[in-house]
């Protein structure tokens, strides 16, 4: 019998010490938990902030990209305006210097037109008096 409450002396100390561990684990749940859930937090936001950062500089990189297109756009805009300035200057002389030939050109019909008149008026006189000088 002796040996039997020994052995079950041995058995119920051998559970009073694993009571007395899983008791002290109870215990310490609670802090063991806040503490693997600040850690999870706390990886959690060091992984949103890197996904963040690399998302600021992705967007970034992409408005640089962005104004970068627009000023060459800009700049293309500005080189075909002054192009554009450029030949309408020299149309406008073209066509200045048209306007001038038309000009010169009426101006020398008129007057070519006026001195073909005045030879006539001047052919006619002639021949007047000359009809006047034969019956003399």
């Amino acid at each position: 019998m002796e040996k039997s409450w020994k052995e079950r002396e041995a058995v119920l100390k051998s559970r009073e010490e694993e009571f007395t561990a899983l008791k002290k684990e109870v215990e310490q749940f609670p802090k063991q938990m806040a503490a693997e859930c600040a850690k999870t937090a706390k990886e959690a936001i060091k992984e949103a902030e890197v996904k963040y950062t690399q998302e600021t500089e992705r967007l970034k990189r992409d408005l640089l990209v962005e104004k970068q297109i627009g000023d060459l756009k800009l700049k293309q805009m500005q080189e075909s305006l002054i192009s554009q300035q450029a030949q309408m200057g020299s149309l406008q002389a073209q066509l200045d210097e048209a306007k001038r030939q038309v000009q010169d050109i009426a101006l020398k019909a008129i007057e070519g037109a006026s001195g073909a008149k005045a030879l006539s008026q001047i052919n006619q006189i002639a021949m007047e008096q000359a009809k006047n000088r034969t019956p003399n």
